[in-house]
């Protein structure tokens, strides 16, 4: 049975779990509860910070018993020039931490008899540039190459230990291109709309790196479709994407023509590019049909042009 679009799946006859959740403040986890509340679900966010254990412990033993509970994953350290700067802290707050948090959220649950599963959100930048620029399946080669995208990798690996030697059901949802209204200034629909309002499209990193990009508000149902469905022995990598490839140049020229439907083409062609990040990969699309396959769902509901109208919104 194929649930619809955007609705959460569980089991007939079955409780939906009580979801957890941290990160609240971030750029998935400011949208989570509306996600929920959309899909039915009973959520609560874990606000404590990833290093203080004993926060942790206080907010879990707050939480009223219930049959299972799903702990879906998303508070990091993602700015990738932070990353870069400091890779000591990315590792200690990406791994570390994150891994000792899940390991805390599974063991307070086995204490209180209740069944847990996870979602740990990771990123499509753990897999090396394809050579053959195809939608990257997830048995892809790996390679990630920011800081950034080391310490997802190795998170997974840290956390996939723990779910092997507790038996918990986990899937590593790997997020391609994020893309939201109300987003901070250095992710790049921010970047572009400032630009486009400033007149300055020139000399734009990457212009023509093609991307695959998902509005937080579908990856928030995405991650919600996934705590509801995933079982022991389910495929433990989920790719979360669209599987369309988008160019930033295309993102820049939607946005244009939101703004100026009569000059956007002009104005567009007037837009060069410079190089990016050292870090960068051309090409990176996601293939979204195992997603699809596991949770009867569509990862993408919400198109471009609707995310960059109420982006357009949320700026003016």
């Amino acid at each position: 049975m194929v649930a619809p679009a955007g609705r959460a799946r569980t089991d007939p006859g079955a409780l939906p779990p009580l979801i957890l959740y941290n990160g609240a403040t971030g750029g998935l986890g400011r949208h989570f509860a509306q996600a929920a509340l959309r899909n039915g679900l009973l959520v609560r966010a874990i606000r404590s910070r990833l290093e203080d254990r004993a926060a942790l412990a206080a907010e879990l033993a707050l939480v009223p018993p219930t049959e299972s509970v799903a702990f879906v994953h998303l508070a990091a350290m993602v700015s990738v020039p932070a990353c870069e700067a400091n890779p000591d802290l990315a590792y200690r707050t990406n791994v570390t931490e994150a891994a000792a948090t899940v390991e805390a959220v599974v063991d307070w649950a086995a204490t209180r008899g209740m069944s847990s599963r996870v979602v740990y959100v990771s990123t499509g930048h753990v897999y090396a540039p394809p050579v053959n620029r195809r939608p990257v399946v997830e048995a892809a080669a790996l390679g990630p190459r920011s800081a950034y995208a080391r310490t997802k990798l190795a998170a997974e690996r840290e956390i996939q230990a723990i779910a092997e030697r507790t038996g918990v059901a986990l899937v590593i949802a790997r997020v391609f291109g994020l893309i939201a209204p109300g987003q901070p200034a250095h992710y790049v629909l921010p970047a572009l709309i400032d630009r486009a309002r400033t007149g300055r499209i020139e000399a734009i990193p990457g212009l023509d790196n093609v991307r695959d990009y998902l509005d937080a508000r579908d990856v928030c149902d995405d991650l919600l479709l996934l705590a509801t469905t995933i079982r022991p022995g389910s495929p433990r990598v989920v790719n979360v994407c669209s599987g369309v490839p988008v160019t930033i140049r295309e993102l820049l020229r939607t946005v244009l023509m939101e703004m100026d439907p009569e000059h956007a083409n002009d104005e567009a062609r007037r837009a060069t590019s410079a190089p990016g990040r050292p870090d960068d990969i051309q090409w990176l699309v996601g293939n979204p049909r195992r997603f699809i396959r596991l949770t009867g769902g569509l990862p993408q509901r919400i198109p471009l042009s609707r995310t960059i109208a109420d982006a357009l919104e949320h700026v003016e």
